[in-house]
């Protein structure tokens, strides 16, 4: 007597693998920081803010410009680390979801770029950035018109680039409908050159009664 065996199933290990993947997928937050940039005088503060979405285990802050530095490390219901560089001028306001750090008593030494790094089991997902510009008093309006003449010209770069991008793709699509509209109207004459040829060349039938 002939054993039947069970249908094998080779897509089975794929699909109970893919309900995995999008859970690792939907555990990898996205960070949103800002500000952007800020130009600040030396001995005033600055407020840089991490959001995340997903489940955190905690929130880096680093200084990864000129030297890299872990600036803190913020955790729920936990005390935060602080590097020593920046002891005593550290603030937090809310959870590791949104959190804001402020620094205080700036210092020529805090020039850089910061970013605002969340931690989860799978990964770590950076921020967009922040760059700070710690001015001296006297040559603060100095500083900060130096840096708005350099960061204005690559906006407007940047905003060119992208006009002109979209005008390429508007008109690209133009030609495309005009080369449709163009095919369709030629099939359109062939069928009827055609239907007309083939009208005028029928010989007409004799009457066989006359």
């Amino acid at each position: 007597m002939a054993v039947s065996r069970a249908p094998e199933l080779p897509l089975l290990p794929g699909l109970l693998t893919l309900p995995c993947m999008l859970l690792r997928a939907l555990a990898i937050p996205e960070v949103w920081q800002s500000p952007h940039y800020m130009v600040a005088p030396e001995g005033s503060s600055v407020n840089i803010t991490c959001s995340a979405s997903g489940v955190l285990l905690g929130v880096y802050l680093r200084r990864s410009w000129p030297e890299p530095t872990n600036v803190i490390y913020y955790e729920d219901k936990k005390e935060p680390t602080v590097d020593e560089r920046f002891r005593g001028r550290i603030a937090f306001s809310g959870l590791q979801r949104n959190l804001t750090v402020t620094v205080r008593g700036l210092r020529q030494s805090d020039n850089g770029v910061y970013m605002c790094q969340a931690v989860t089991m799978d990964a770590e997902v950076q921020g967009s950035g922040t760059l700070l510009v710690v001015t001296d008093e006297a040559a603060g309006t100095y500083q900060e018109t130096r840096l708005v003449s350099a960061v204005c010209p690559v906006l407007a770069i940047s905003f060119f680039l992208v006009g002109l991008g979209t005008g390429a793709v508007c008109a690209l699509r133009t030609q495309v409908k005009k080369l449709c509209c163009r095919k369709d109207k030629s099939s359109v004459s062939v069928v009827y050159e055609d239907m007309s040829y083939s009208c005028g060349n029928r010989m007409p039938t004799p009457n066989e009664y006359q």
